[in-house]
């Protein structure tokens, strides 16, 4: 009996974070407050392991609340009172899905009496063990989901950055990851400048059907010169199947188109147009939310040949309004006026707006409006 007593004790002294004040005796016992899993596979997603404990006091009591280590660790646990010489648990659910390797983690317990609010107490309960890796499969090459057509990484084809010169071909692999035959029946809402073909064992078609647990490569070839446009643009085509589940499936294109000005030498950069701002960013200061600020950006071609603005593009919160004259002739001025909205905003804020030209040196420049937002009831 003085060898278990002592065991117990000093079970005690390690698991028990806040020991009554002046002497009084613990509320609750734990049957156990460390848990081994042992190995455990992956692919069973959530191991579970339960906590008994037993009230050794004279008075109900409740366990107040129970926090994780970790975001993977799910706990329950009693709500209702428990009384004298009864039992309660402590629940704690591991979710090993996408976490191989050793883990260990615990669950602090916050024990309160019903009758004196001021005696609680804090226990630590710890959990561990080995999460067997899984075989890698589909789910892992083709993690984006759409119906029973799977997507590797993404629906997303990025071209990059691209020169108005350039023609460049990027592309995604798809996945039938059911047990029928899914038709690809083409693409709509293709842009002129974009060619987009499948890629199959029977070479590249426009319209295929696709086994079960089968694959195809979406191949798309934009062409820059043709899209009529500058910087950041995105476009959604949509990939038509007889899938049961979102037969349309959206396949979003991405680039980013620079000018190409060819190679210039340094007299032919002092011909060149240049885009001269008086300044490009505005602190409008101190506004409630709500308000709104508008602020004009002056800009001139300081160069010797016409200057061509391309494109004005304001980032969320601002709008832009394009300027009266989209070329400038040298020596000639004009303003970009540009207006924010601050309404839903507080803290410090800063927007941009992007602007486009034709001078080779800079031919981006971003227009920045900042300032501070203060809540309307301060």
């Amino acid at each position: 009996m003085r060898g278990l007593k002592g065991a117990i004790g000093l079970v005690w002294s390690v698991t028990l974070l806040a020991q009554p004040a002046q002497n009084t005796a613990r509320l609750v016992e734990f049957s156990k407050v460390d848990h081994d899993f042992g190995r455990i596979k992956e692919e069973d997603r959530v191991a579970t392991t339960r906590f008994t404990f037993r009230n050794v006091s004279k008075h109900p009591i409740r366990v107040v609340d129970v926090k994780t280590s970790c975001g993977c660790t799910s706990p329950d646990w009693s709500k209702d009172k428990v009384a004298p010489g009864k039992e309660g648990f402590i629940e704690a659910q591991y979710s090993s899905w996408g976490r191989p390797g050793p883990f260990s983690k615990t669950l602090t317990v916050r024990i309160r009496s019903e009758k004196d609010t001021t005696q609680e107490e804090t226990y630590t309960l710890t959990i561990r063990g080995e999460v067997i890796p899984r075989p890698k499969g589909p789910e892992d090459w083709y993690p984006t989901k759409l119906g029973n057509l799977w997507f590797g990484l993404a629906n997303h084809i990025a071209i990059g950055n691209i020169k108005t010169n350039e023609t460049k071909t990027q592309g995604i692999t798809i996945y039938n990851a059911s047990d029928k035959p899914i038709e690809l029946q083409g693409f709509t809402d293709v842009p002129a400048w974009v060619k987009i073909t499948l890629r199959t064992s029977a070479g590249e078609v426009t319209t295929y059907t696709l086994p079960p647990k089968d694959t195809a490569h979406i191949s798309c070839t934009y062409n820059a010169g043709a899209a009529n446009d500058y910087g950041f643009v995105y476009h959604v085509v949509k990939l038509r199947t007889n899938d049961a589940i979102e037969p349309e499936k959206p396949i979003y294109i991405t680039a980013n188109i620079e000018e190409y000005f060819g190679e210039l030498t340094e007299a032919a950069l002092v011909e060149a147009p240049r885009a001269q701002f008086e300044a490009t960013s505005y602190d409008y200061g101190k506004i409630r939310a709500g308000e709104k600020v508008t602020h004009e950006f002056r800009l001139t071609n300081g160069g010797k040949k016409p200057l061509i603005i391309r494109k004005v593009k304001a980032s969320c919160g601002c709008t832009a309004v394009a300027p009266d004259k989209s070329t400038l002739q040298p020596g000639e001025s004009t303003v970009i006026k540009v207006t924010f909205d601050s309404t839903g905003r507080s803290g410090r804020d800063s927007k941009s707006v992007t602007v486009i030209t034709n001078d080779p040196r800079q031919p981006v420049v971003h227009l920045v409006l900042q300032g501070e937002i203060e809540p309307v009831n301060k």
